[in-house]
């Protein structure tokens, strides 16, 4: 998150690339559309599934950002509703509050043990008050303990111990790249991280470097030192030993005299050939397009349509390892929006679709089509194709 950010002085120059990493990635991705055999399910289950696009595109950041995501559904009392009605309520929770415990038998959850940080502050900005309340998941029971420096009135108010009136544990854990030898995830960050840092490294080493040759330093050769001074600097000046060449302009110099200015190579050819050796690699390590990055960067390795490819495969797969939980999450919601409005349904299993990704433009697409669709035609004309594969093979392609 610090490198998301890019608040951690470590990699300020650059911690840059995070963001659009990330974002990209996420954005691409979209939300995932629902369908259900049932259509008073389906309506219900999409109406709510658009109410939390915002949700679901952080749940899609967040898991690619940090590596995991927890998303708890929930029935609460609406907030703008004056006679309470209850509704359904998505709840993201950082990966860091939750433990699970696995089962090993059923590849599930035995409990789901989250801790709440609760940190209170007074008006100066003081901390004031720090406890945490933990809460214990299971299919059967939901306990809620606070720790012993909270106030009385809070332990009293939050602690309790009820049965779990869904029979099972309503939280999803979106892991992103996730391996069956861990429990949680990876971020998409931790294989670019040392090429960030070197790049932070290489700027900062120009940026502190440049004060010595865009500062060039005077040299005088002098045959009469004497003379030079008492011309181009006061008495006090020379008596001092402290000599101010700021505002001089004009040096008087003496027949046999010179002055030069002392540069340093600037290195920029050095840095910046580094610089985009770096920058290539995050690019290659991240899978992330160079035009992500700003149009400020110019590539002559390929265009914007030959990079849409490898992209249009990343988002594809990330696509893929994300339609569990997200067909996990609707199943979940059909299971306690039928047992809220008392109905069985025939199946708990929603149809998950995203938005077409497709890294041709329109013209593209309609200039293939219609060369297909005659070449296709002539062919099924001449006895060359049936019917069938003909509309098999167009029915493919779109």
């Amino acid at each position: 998150r610090e490198l998301y950010r890019n608040i951690n002085d470590r990699y300020k120059l650059g911690a840059g690339f995070a963001r659009p990493i990330v974002d990209t990635a996420a954005g691409f991705m979209g939300a995932p559309h629902f369908d259900h055999a049932d259509p008073e399910a389906a309506q219900a289950l999409e109406r709510d599934i658009e109410r939390w696009t915002g949700k679901i595109l952080r749940v899609n950041r967040n898991a690619i950002r940090d590596g995991d995501q927890f998303v708890r559904l929930v029935m609460a009392p609406s907030k703008f509703d004056p006679r309470g009605k209850q509704e359904f309520r998505l709840q993201l929770i950082p990966p860091e509050w939750c433990t699970p415990v696995p089962d090993p038998i059923t590849g599930g959850w035995q409990q789901l043990v989250t801790r709440y940080p609760v940190i209170k502050s007074d008006e100066q900005g003081r901390k004031e008050t720090d406890y945490t309340i933990t809460e214990h998941l299971t299919a059967t029971t939901r306990k809620v303990e606070v720790d012993s420096r909270a106030p009385a009135d809070v332990r009293a108010r939050l602690q309790v111990e009820e049965p779990n009136q869904w029979g099972f544990i309503p939280v999803v854990h979106f892991a992103n790249e996730s391996e069956e030898t861990q429990l949680f995830g990876a971020s998409d960050l931790e294989p670019v991280e040392p090429f960030m840092k070197a790049y932070h490294d290489t700027m900062l080493f120009a940026v502190q470097g440049s004060k010595y040759f865009s500062r060039p330093k005077v040299k005088f050769a002098l045959k009469d030192v004497k003379t030079f001074l008492a011309n181009n600097f006061s008495p006090e000046e020379v008596s001092s030993g402290k000599l101010k060449f700021a505002d001089k302009e004009i040096f008087m110099l003496q027949d046999g005299d010179d002055a030069d200015f002392i540069s340093a190579d600037a290195g920029t050819v050095g840095v910046t050939t580094l610089l985009k050796f770096l920058f290539f690699c995050i690019v290659d390590v991240s899978q992330t397009p160079e035009f992500a990055f700003g149009t400020a960067v110019s590539s002559s390795k390929a265009s914007v349509s030959e990079q849409m490819t490898p992209l249009s495969r990343k988002i594809r797969r990330k696509r893929g390892l994300f339609e569990e939980p997200y067909g996990e999450l609707a199943s979940m919601y059909l299971a306690m929006w039928s047992k809220v409005n008392n109905r069985i349904l025939d199946t708990y299993q929603a149809d998950i679709g995203w938005d077409e990704l497709s890294p041709r433009n329109d013209k593209e697409v309609a200039d293939t089509i219609l060369s297909l669709s005659q070449g296709l035609s002539l062919s099924v004309e001449n006895g060359l194709m049936s019917g069938e594969a003909a509309s098999e093979f167009m029915r493919e392609f779109v």
